[in-house]
């Protein structure tokens, strides 16, 4: 992406084949991941498996308001199948409809996303601290998506898991980015 500090994920951990390795990823202990891999990731799953390049800004205009540069939009591979993408895109709106992510529901609109609540590892001790973080990554609408967004939350200390808060922060959100651009229900 175009920014100066984007750090790589850590996913060596799936090489080890012993069996904690494996069975503590299946549930992301061992692995990183950055908030912009996770929109990138579900970008992906939104877009029918085309795999996009990030940018941040995509239009620069001069004083009179003429564009001197342009992005488009730029597919970098298919990394998944449109079937998959469709396949996982419903199970992730079963999250939000019938989970435990119910907060991140936005009503008349299939909202697909997942939550995640990270333990920080103690670095003087070894192990995991007593503190949290919070994510939750997702699209809308389903069928014709407008946006991806995470909403991460740093040592929260209020709640236990981010259902109870980056969920809903999600939703807010993403109900006000659907007002704003005035899409339209999918779902009555």
């Amino acid at each position: 992406v175009d920014l100066c500090s984007e750090q790589a994920g850590n996913i060596n951990s799936l090489n080890d084949r012993n069996e904690i390795s494996l069975a503590t990823a299946s549930f992301g202990q061992g692995i990183t991941v950055t908030p912009m891999q996770l929109v990138r990731a579900f970008g992906a799953i939104a877009n029918e498996g085309k795999l996009v390049e990030p940018y941040i800004v995509q239009t620069i205009r001069n004083k009179r308001g003429e564009i001197v540069e342009d992005r488009q939009t730029k597919i970098t591979g298919q990394v998944i199948s449109p079937q998959t993408s469709k396949l996982l895109g419903s199970m992730l709106v079963s999250v939000v409809k019938s989970g435990h992510a119910g907060k991140a529901a936005v009503d008349g609109y299939l909202v697909a996303g997942k939550t995640g609540t990270a333990q920080v590892p103690d670095r003087e001790k070894g192990g995991y601290s007593d503190d949290t973080i919070h994510t939750f990554v997702g699209f809308a609408p389903f069928n014709q998506p407008r946006f991806v967004m995470v909403t991460k939350l740093d040592h929260v200390k209020a709640v236990k898991y981010s259902s109870d808060s980056a969920a809903p922060l999600f939703g807010k959100i993403a109900k006000f980015i659907l007002d704003y651009y005035e899409v339209s229900p999918e779902v009555k």
